[in-house]
């Protein structure tokens, strides 16, 4: 696949990035912003729902943001097919606030959060679900792989925290696969139905 070609495919995903990227920049040169933004307990029972949004677009530093990158950019490598521009947005303005509500009841003494971790855990199933038909002992295979990751991580603590500096909170991880489970469950159907065929554009053979 020419570059071009690589990157009017993943085009979504690019989007995601420069967001990312955009907001870290900002929170750099003003520090508040980030506490303006990131998921509170507190915060949000005194009605600043938005950070149930904008919690997970925040990060601790950079390199808390080059790892979400690195996962991001990973899909493009082991996906096929994309998902549609639609499909993307749609999961990326829903799920964090799934995830967020979720958290607030998983996790009783979580009083903030940042990250985007949750997110590209869904992102990956959603994913892997939406190729399951085009190769289906791959993305067979990823999710199977997802699911031992998931409960190693609550048992098996990685040195993941030391690089961010602050805890992993491994039940946004899996918060975020539950809601890759549900959007590709609605994808399988809305495929089935004939609402949509195809994820995305097809990678060019």
């Amino acid at each position: 696949m020419s570059l071009p070609t690589l990157i009017k495919t993943w085009s979504p995903l690019l989007a995601t990035a420069v967001i990312l990227v955009a907001l870290q920049m900002i929170v750099l040169m003003y520090p508040p912003m980030g506490q303006l933004l990131e998921w509170s307990r507190v915060e949000i029972a005194q009605g600043q729902w938005w950070r149930l949004l904008t919690g997970h677009w925040v990060h601790l530093g950079p390199t808390h943001l080059l790892l979400n990158l690195a996962g991001l950019f990973l899909l493009s490598v082991l996906f096929d097919r994309p998902a549609t521009t639609a499909w993307w947005a749609g999961y990326l303005l829903t799920a964090p606030v799934a995830i967020s509500f979720a958290l607030e009841w998983a996790i009783p003494a979580l009083d903030w959060y940042r990250g985007f971790s949750g997110c590209l855990h869904g992102l990956f199933v959603l994913l892997a679900m939406a190729n399951l038909s085009q190769s289906p002992r791959w993305n067979t295979l990823l999710l199977v792989g997802l699911g031992i990751k998931l409960v190693a991580e609550a048992f098996y603590p990685t040195g993941t925290a030391d690089l961010i500096g602050a805890a992993v909170i491994y039940q946004a991880h899996w918060l975020g696969a539950l809601t890759g489970v549900m959007a590709g469950c609605v994808f399988l159907i809305s495929r089935k139905s004939g609402i949509r065929e195809t994820p995305g554009p097809p990678s060019p053979g």
